[in-house]
């Protein structure tokens, strides 16, 4: 299969993906709890970094890494699966800018 042929289908399977989670009762149930798990989680993280005292000189990267840190021992608590972590994650770590400001 070619690189094209490759990217189309996998385009094709996120672009569904993200329609379920948009379009569909479930989807959006899912999505809500995304969310509402990221509502929980940063603030905390949050707190954590302005506490640091390498607070200024915090890339990106070693804030996903704190991210990635804090949301495994928050999905093993609160029994998140794999992906719902994961999305967790992203959506926490999208937050860098936010924070920075």
């Amino acid at each position: 299969m070619g690189k094209f042929n490759k990217g189309l289908f996998f385009g094709g399977l996120l672009g569904a993906g993200l329609m379920w989670l948009s379009v569909t009762k479930k989807g959006k149930e899912v999505r809500e709890q995304i969310l509402d798990h990221a509502a929980v989680v940063y603030p905390k993280i949050k707190a954590q970094v302005v506490a640091s005292d390498q607070y200024k000189k915090l890339n990106k990267n070693q804030y996903v890494k704190l991210v990635k840190e804090y949301v495994d021992k928050y999905a093993i608590e609160n029994g998140l699966a794999e992906s719902v972590k994961n999305m967790v994650v992203k959506v926490v770590a999208a937050q860098y800018g936010k924070l920075k400001d």
